[in-house]
């Protein structure tokens, strides 16, 4: 009997550690943690991508588009993930710079040269076409870190 209530005990105080562990996060720790999910997915295009302009490996138009079906599940909700109040997380971890912020007009411009890039690329459909394209995405994410984000660490 009294195994049973230790184990009860036990497990109530779990239930509240999680509860208020739980509690601590809100709605920006859940935009930071969307917002790297979707850069997750966009480093998958990246593995896709990179081997294949090092010459490395094969152009694979299926394999492509599976790493960007990925990525749009990810970052189907961009437009949500950078409300001013997501600037800092309550427990999360954030590389954005207050840049994004300050500079929201610019942020959408550099998101926009990438995104118009990137369906360039989706677009393409052997090995020629896709190393034609590839470049500019490249180039988009390096334009948006190297103002918009932080290192880590």
């Amino acid at each position: 009997m009294f195994e049973r209530v230790k184990t009860v005990i036990a497990a109530s105080s779990l239930g509240l550690v999680v509860m208020a562990t739980a509690a601590l996060a809100g709605p920006a720790d859940d935009a930071i943690k969307a917002r790297q999910a979707c850069m997750k997915a966009h480093g998958g295009v990246m593995a896709v991508a990179v081997p294949v302009m090092k010459g490395e490996k094969p152009f694979d138009a299926a394999a492509l588009k599976a790493a960007h079906d990925k990525e749009d599940a990810a970052c189907a909700g961009w437009d949500g993930f950078w409300a001013e109040n997501t600037m800092q997380g309550e427990t999360a971890e954030t590389w954005a710079k207050p840049e994004i912020w300050a500079d929201m007009a610019g942020f959408q411009a550099a998101g926009g040269a990438w995104y118009e890039a990137d369906q360039k690329l989706r677009a393409a459909t052997d090995e020629a076409s896709f190393k034609a394209t590839f470049p500019a995405v490249g180039k988009g994410c390096q334009d948006c870190h190297e103002k918009f984000r932080r290192p880590k660490g």
